[in-house]
């Protein structure tokens, strides 16, 4: 009799010590047990380099508790960026994060924009999370965990539910094409909208295109009639993107041109030129899918 109850005790002590099962990142915030500070992560810090792809998002978890917590930071959470004319962030990545009581912990997520029609995030940026988004964006952002896409080709994929971005522009952005076919097939079956018609020439080589933007403004002095256009062109001055069509100006004093791109593009070197009075001036290089010099 006394053995048995020698048993009955070491396993209800055991029992004591098995640790308590992870916590989801937002109920954990919910419940206040952990403080965050959401920003955009430095694209020096991003093995990607940039700041809308890749790990662009950087959380400070603060557990408030005097217990060590795991918390689990799941894919498809929406962070909103509170500077509005900037994109918000949803997280396309799964992760677990442990940290010991009363201390702070700070991670890079793999994230993607969602407002393609805003600029993109900085690391100055600040975030709130506000939910994590339906099954629509989980199982999309389980197909880029399986194949490690969460670069332009995932970017383009996500728009198509945010931004109702053409289905056709996830292709010829990844040098895999079978993750451009399930992403398009995804796409296709859950919005309900008809596959491309696209084949492929396995016997060339594919172009590959790679994200560009352009958010910036130019002021001129105009002391006479000037015509004025602003394009992106290739190094031969022809233009590939008008940024603001030729025009006019018969008033004098300073002209402000403000102008916003995103597209892309196949790798190389392009320039924001201004047509002015029918001749070139250079006003920036452009580099897609180039490290600079």
């Amino acid at each position: 009799m006394k053995i048995k109850l020698f048993l009955v005790l070491c396993t209800l002590s055991y029992a004591c010590t098995t640790h308590a099962a992870a916590i989801s990142l937002l109920d954990a915030v919910n419940q206040k047990k952990v403080l965050i500070t959401a920003t955009g992560n430095s694209p020096a810090a991003n093995p990607q380099g940039g700041s809308h792809t890749g790990k662009c998002l950087k959380l400070n978890i603060k557990n408030q508790t005097g217990a060590k917590l795991d918390i689990k930071i799941e894919s498809a959470y929406h962070f909103q960026n509170q500077h509005k004319a900037a994109q918000d962030l949803m997280v396309t990545e799964n992760m677990l994060v442990s940290i010991a009581g009363n201390q702070t912990k700070s991670v890079a997520l793999n994230a993607l924009c969602t407002e393609k029609t805003n600029s993109s995030p900085s690391e100055t940026d600040t975030f709130l999370l506000i939910r994590r988004n339906d099954a629509q964006y989980t199982n999309l952002t389980a197909i880029f965990e399986k194949y490690k896409c969460f670069l332009n080709t995932a970017q383009q994929a996500i728009w198509c539910f945010t931004d109702n971005n053409p289905i056709n522009y996830i292709y010829d952005t990844d040098g895999d094409t079978t993750v451009e076919n399930v992403l398009v097939a995804y796409v296709s079956t859950t919005k309900g909208v008809p596959m491309p018609a696209r084949k492929r020439y396995i016997e060339t080589p594919r172009i590959i295109y790679y994200p560009i933007e352009v958010d910036s403004s130019l002021s001129i002095y105009i002391d006479r009639v000037t015509t004025i256009g602003i394009y992106i062109t290739d190094s031969a001055h022809h233009p590939i993107i008008t940024l603001f069509a030729d025009e006019t100006e018969k008033r004098t004093g300073t002209a402000k041109y403000s102008f916003f791109y995103r597209g892309q593009q196949p790798k190389g070197r392009y320039y924001i030129e201004m047509k002015k009075n029918g001749e070139w001036v250079r006003v920036k290089e452009l580099l897609v899918g180039m490290a600079a010099n």
